[in-house]
């Protein structure tokens, strides 16, 4: 039960909740997907974690008096701390979809060293594709609400200026970490096996016909047919990556 403060107490432990709260917000939106994008203006971000923390800080608990500097330290890093794991579970996450580029730009021809793309890095124009597709998606379904919700219910988990539990965020972690690389391998599996059945292909061609140029008329062929068959999967793809997302907070239960 809340008991009354004086408003020369009470004004300062809203305050210090305030502050408490947006350090756990803001910690999260810099990783969030969506919100924690180099495209978003910091500016902006920070006005949108005042704006949720001042949505948010009714449910994180009673108002405290302001306790010492020392304890108003901790406090601020553990909400940092908490903030900052929630915002890695999902930035995990959707790193698979980029994972899965890299490998499917090595396994069509987009990361051969005779084939020059858009930036330093060529095979990761199609993880960049995809990962900005799942982000439209995302907003377009509403999903972005789920990580914003996991927010204001993570205070009923972790309280108010305690430390999040060690083991149980290790292991969530380690298990976002393990669906991630499951998910990388699941999506690019299709393009492993038509780059296999492809080079097997072109084998057995260049053993047969060894002054035919392989590289020069299968190159195209297996960037050709790994396009088609990114535009088969891609839908599938996304709807995948959306499904794990919408449970990727319950394993920091």
């Amino acid at each position: 039960m809340e008991t009354a403060l004086p408003l020369a107490t009470w004004l300062p432990a809203e305050i210090y909740r305030l502050a408490l709260v947006f350090c756990r917000i803001s910690a999260a939106l810099m990783l969030l997907p969506g919100f924690g994008e180099h495209a978003v203006p910091v500016r902006i971000r920070v006005l949108a974690g005042m704006a949720a923390a001042l949505c948010i800080a009714p449910l994180a608990g009673p108002a405290v008096p302001v306790p010492g500097i020392w304890s108003i330290v901790f406090a601020v890093g553990m909400e940092v701390t908490t903030g900052t794991l929630l915002g890695t579970l999902s930035r995990l996450l959707l790193s698979a979809i980029q994972t899965a580029g890299q490998v499917i730009g090595q396994s069509i021809g987009l990361g051969n060293a005779f084939i020059f793309g858009m930036g330093n890095d060529s095979s990761a124009i199609l993880g960049a594709a995809l990962y900005a597709g799942g982000l439209a998606v995302l907003f377009t379904v509403e999903g972005h609400h789920t990580g914003l919700r996991a927010l204001a219910e993570s205070y009923a988990m972790v309280p108010l200026g305690a430390p999040p539990p060690l083991a149980g965020s290790a292991e969530a972690i380690t298990a976002m970490a393990a669906q991630s690389f499951r998910l990388a391998i699941q999506f690019s599996m299709p393009f492993l096996a038509l780059a296999m059945l492809f080079n097997l292909g072109m084998a057995g061609i260049n053993r047969a016909m060894p002054a035919m140029p392989v590289f020069m008329i299968g190159a195209p062929a297996l960037l050709l047919a790994g396009l088609q068959l990114m535009a088969l999967t891609a839908p599938g793809i996304v709807s995948e990556l959306l499904g794990a997302y919408a449970d990727v907070f319950v394993l920091a239960r």
